[in-house]
């Protein structure tokens, strides 16, 4: 088995019950094979990218730690969001759940399949801001720091983003199993859902 690489994924949802979906992927990302979530956001409440005439998003970024490869890892998130029932009607349209990977520790791809880091990631308000909220200084694949983009952010969508859990992001003690590690303040944060 390879080294564990750690891999930030991107989370969004503006169809049906979308906090619900949100809670149950992250669940689902933690059980997959080979793979661990290490830390994640909070939930915001985010405008939609292109067609206007669809409901807000949440989106939240997770960090996880995979020994599984990128490609092996995109066909899980695959798996994911069909268990969400994702219909894909139109180009940057609602869906129940969408998983994207960001970044794949410092490695790059630009296939049919997979483009990583995401190409859109400096102009999206809903992976920057929650990424920064895990880690505040991280080096985005261009030697910049994330944190030095956020000005050259669209007013319009630093303007419409609202946190909408209120937990604290940590890194969660060591005392407790991986699985607790990452979930206990996702299933705090259910129960007020």
């Amino acid at each position: 088995m390879s080294e564990a690489v750690k891999v930030y994924v991107g989370m969004g949802s503006n169809l049906g019950n979308s906090k619900q979906h949100m809670v149950d992927a992250l669940k689902e990302l933690n059980e997959l094979p080979d793979t661990r979530v290490t830390a994640c956001s909070s939930l915001y409440s985010t405008r939609p990218v292109g067609p206007q005439d669809q409901n807000y998003f949440i989106n939240a970024v997770v960090e996880l730690e995979t020994t599984r490869e990128a490609h092996e890892l995109l066909h899980m998130l695959f798996d994911i969001e069909n268990r969400h029932h994702r219909l894909r009607l139109r180009h940057w349209g609602e869906r129940t759940m969408d998983l994207d990977i960001l970044y794949y520790g410092d490695r790059s791809f630009n296939d049919d399949e997979l483009k990583v880091p995401h190409p859109e990631i400096l102009n999206r308000a809903f992976v920057v801001i929650p990424l920064l909220e895990i880690d505040p200084e991280f080096t985005h694949s261009e030697n910049r720091k994330l944190k030095d983009t956020v000005p050259e952010l669209p007013e319009i969508d630093m303007k419409a983003i609202r946190r909408l859990s209120h937990m604290e992001n940590k890194r969660y003690g060591r005392n407790l199993h991986p699985e607790q590690r990452a979930l206990k303040a996702w299933f705090k944060y259910r129960m007020g859902l």
